[in-house]
């Protein structure tokens, strides 16, 4: 009986150690949600949608959760209102005890498991651009715009916080490509799905074999796949658009006969993307003699918007809409504006350059193909060439000529 009774009092210590090997405490939680119900949520790998594990009530600022062993994943702590997020905090669900407080500053602090730990130094060099760029949405939203001094402030921290989110995002992809391997790297993946392609190779080139299963990893890979296609030395991929008038045109139409093609990825929308006009415009004006062409493509869903943007910027070029997405999958797009620039063969020679960078590379390549031409250096009328008895033209003396 003693035995049993040892036995059953151990299973009972065992039951009591798995059902709390992951507990999560939470802290500093405001009073707005006091009393509301805070879910865990993870994403599932086949539908990739949110999944809920578990909930806790936010009492006296505070909140516990205790589960059974888990596998380290993402996980999501997240405020319900309304059926949309109105608070949440990113972490690594993982087996131990983790700490999640919630600071004056409304940042979120990560600790007491390896992976959060991890995670953590990470999210307090993140928070510093973050940060900033809070601070000035708020002074954004003192002001009204309705002066021209108020417009230009407004411009200034728009530009300010694109600088930021950048910033941030870089950071985020350093992170991953030194992390790519282990939870606290993954759970960023989906950060740094916004940032160009060419940055995302390194991090495929890194991944091992588990991590690329991983569905957000497969989706990266997909895009790196495709912008290796489409990659610098590479031929430019076809495709079909529509011009201003509605007909379909096929790329490679537009780019026959052309010396070199820049095509400039843009939408009315956009605003990035017009203020970069009038420098396109200038470009066009000063090297169009010397074949370059441009072809403007749209990702306007609003043909009515992109037709009316095209017309108010003088955009002098050709224009096309790429209203089933064909381009966007082949060159890979992503933030807008992105630039190609084509070759007279054919092949892909520079990417993503704006601004000076475009103007100086145009240049360069644009001169150096007008250099292979040979350009008459001496023009000189003549009454009748010199010749020799014979009848010969007599070169000698027309470079003699030439010199005096």
């Amino acid at each position: 009986m003693k035995i049993i009774g040892l036995n059953i009092l151990l299973a009972l210590f065992c039951l009591a150690c798995q059902h709390s090997a992951c507990v999560i405490n939470g802290t500093g939680m405001l009073s707005e949600q006091e009393g509301k119900q805070l879910y865990l949520q993870v994403l599932d790998n086949e539908t990739m949608k949110p999944r809920i594990l578990d909930s806790a009530l936010v009492c006296g600022g505070k909140f516990r959760m205790e589960l059974s062993s888990v596998l380290p994943q993402t996980a999501m702590l997240s405020i319900m209102e309304n059926g949309k997020p109105a608070w949440g905090a990113q972490f690594i669900l993982e087996d131990g005890q983790i700490h999640i407080a919630l600071q004056a500053d409304n940042t979120v602090t990560i600790a007491g498991t390896p992976n959060n730990d991890l995670l953590q130094q990470h999210l307090t060099r993140w928070y510093v651009p973050m940060n900033k760029m809070q601070a000035n949405n708020r002074q954004m939203g003192l002001l009204r715009g309705d002066t021209e001094q108020e417009r230009a402030a407004l411009d200034s921290l728009d530009k300010q916080n694109r600088a930021y989110l950048r910033e941030m995002r870089l950071l985020s992809l350093e992170f991953v490509k030194e992390n790519v391997n282990n939870p606290a790297g993954q759970s960023l993946l989906m950060e740094i799905m916004g940032l160009p392609d060419r940055l995302l190779v390194d991090v495929v080139e890194r991944a091992n074999a588990e991590t690329l299963r991983l569905p957000l990893m497969q989706q990266i890979v997909e895009r790196v796949n495709i912008f290796k296609a489409a990659a610098i030395g590479q031929p430019f991929p076809d495709f079909t658009g529509e011009d201003l008038q509605g007909k379909q045109i096929r790329l490679s139409d537009c780019v026959k006969g052309k010396e070199y093609v820049l095509l400039d990825f843009w939408a009315s929308w956009c605003k990035p993307c017009c203020e970069e006009m009038p420098s396109l415009k200038k470009l066009y004006r000063d090297y169009r003699a010397k074949g370059l062409e441009i072809v403007g493509i749209s990702i306007d869903e609003d043909k009515k918007a992109w037709q009316q943007k095209v017309g108010d910027l003088g955009m002098n070029w050709i224009q096309l809409r790429d209203a089933s997405r064909e381009a966007v999958k082949k060159y890979v797009i992503g933030p807008i504006p992105h630039t190609v620039l084509i070759d007279p063969s054919g092949k892909i020679i520079a990417k993503d350059l704006r601004g000076q960078e475009l103007e100086n590379k145009i240049k360069t390549f644009c001169n150096k193909r007008m250099a292979s031409y040979k350009w008459i250096q001496h023009l000189e009328i003549v009454d009748e060439f010199p010749k020799t008895i014979s009848g010969k033209i007599k070169r000698t003396d027309l470079r003699e000529n030439h010199k005096a």
